[in-house]
């Protein structure tokens, strides 16, 4: 009989964590596992990734379940929870994301679930909450920990956040296994014709931003480093895709500067346009795990300049091999302080030397596809999930292990 997961995501909103969760749900089962995805329900504000599903994938709705708190909802979807897993007896339970590693973890100890898995996209300890909310937050992540099987992180910045900075596990239970993405839609947008735009334009490059309009991506140094650089020069137009709670100021901005300097699509599902209409991508977020963002950009041949957020200073490749007006420039992306003068600094230099561009677009997505491999991903979960469950279970809990993915 083959292990049983099921995979606790707190709603199917904008971001990376959908994406994430979906993909294993399914890609898991050439491994020889079971998969069910638990997912809530969303906030309006949240953005919509329910286009990620298809009809065939097993996915379980648990309504109470929000990102908001609330006492007597979270309280009736710990039940949902707790109910629904002791009707499935899964092997394991996998949880993403802060509010369903809460729910899940304690439903599954409660199920008597054998195996418990939580990867940390990002987290919540830093930069979201006042001091004393976080101090809250840190206890709970501890506790939590106490019982976990496995911690999963997606960069080796993570790793250090939570073992040494917030003591939240030890070392061995905190394992690096990055995200993993099919490149091959990609391929064709990294080719050479689209990384050589920029030369052909005469310098003009475009800037790209996607992601969610929420504190934690800083839409207001968004929009300060947009001035600073159109200040600055003619030669950057800026493209943005998103949406959330700060969309008014976005809006505002492109209705002040016109499509032909700053243009915003909305929220898009398909990101493969906007990949292809760019020579470069920017983020401005005061943390983050690995953004998906980003490794989609690089594996489409596109360099970024971003603040060193969280897990993106594992993002850059090479040797540090400039540093000055703010930004430290590497292989293939650009990690800029969180100041409009240093990314407008970075924008106004690659504009001078676009050839720059299709070489660092070359060594990102030579970088994406070492790093941020499908197959490797897969592989490495599966190794850890088998060597859980050996260790909780027994040496038969693995009694079918079918491994057909290969390095793409």
């Amino acid at each position: 009989m083959n292990p049983t997961i099921v995979r606790v995501l707190t709603r199917l909103g904008a971001g990376g964590p959908p994406i994430h969760a979906v993909l294993l749900t399914r890609e898991l089962s050439k491994f020889g596992y079971s998969s069910i995805l638990v997912t809530g329900s969303r906030h309006q504000q949240d953005g919509d990734m329910s286009y990620l599903l298809r009809d065939n994938d097993p996915v379980y709705s648990i309504p109470e379940m929000s990102r908001s708190v609330s006492p007597w909802q979270d309280l009736r979807a710990l039940i949902a929870l707790y109910r629904f897993l002791r009707r499935q007896r899964p092997q394991i339970v996998h949880t993403h994301t802060a509010k369903a590693g809460v729910l899940g973890r304690i439903a599954a100890r409660l199920a008597g679930v054998p195996v418990l898995v939580h990867t940390f996209h990002g987290n919540v300890l830093n930069g979201y909450f006042s001091p004393p909310v976080n101090w809250a937050i840190r206890q709970v992540e501890r506790a939590l920990a106490y019982f976990t099987d496995g911690i999963c992180v997606l960069a080796p910045q993570q790793a250090s956040n939570i073992v040494d900075q917030h003591r939240i596990a030890p070392r061995g239970k905190v394992h690096v296994i990055p995200l993993g993405v099919d490149m091959t839609r990609f391929h064709e947008t990294a080719s050479l014709l689209n990384l050589a735009r920029a030369v052909r334009n005469g310098g003009r490059i475009t800037v790209g931003w996607m992601g969610r309009f929420v504190p934690i991506k800083d839409i207001p140094l968004l929009v300060a480093v947009v001035r600073e650089t159109l200040r600055r020069t003619d030669r950057v137009r800026f493209l943005v895709a998103g949406d959330g709670p700060e969309a008014a100021t976005v809006k505002a901005l492109a209705a002040e500067l016109g499509p032909e300097r700053f243009e915003w699509l909305g929220w898009r599902e398909d990101v493969d346009p906007i990949l292809a209409a760019c020579d470069v991508l920017m983020q401005t977020s005061r943390n983050e795990g690995t953004p998906m963002a980003l490794i989609q950009g690089m594996a489409a041949g596109r360099p970024f300049v971003s603040t060193a957020a969280g897990g993106v200073v594992d993002m850059v490749t090479g040797d540090l091999w400039r540093e000055r007006d703010g930004c430290r420039w590497f292989a293939n992306g650009i990690l800029a302080e969180a100041d409009p003068a240093a990314f407008a600094s970075a924008f106004c230099e690659l504009t001078e030397d676009p050839s720059r561009i299709a070489t660092m677009g070359r060594c990102g997505a030579e970088f994406a596809n070492a790093t941020y491999s499908l197959p490797t991903m897969l592989r490495s979960l599966d190794a850890l999930y088998s060597t859980l469950l050996e260790k909780k279970v027994g040496a038969g809990a693995r009694t079918s292990h079918a491994v057909s993915a290969t390095d793409g």
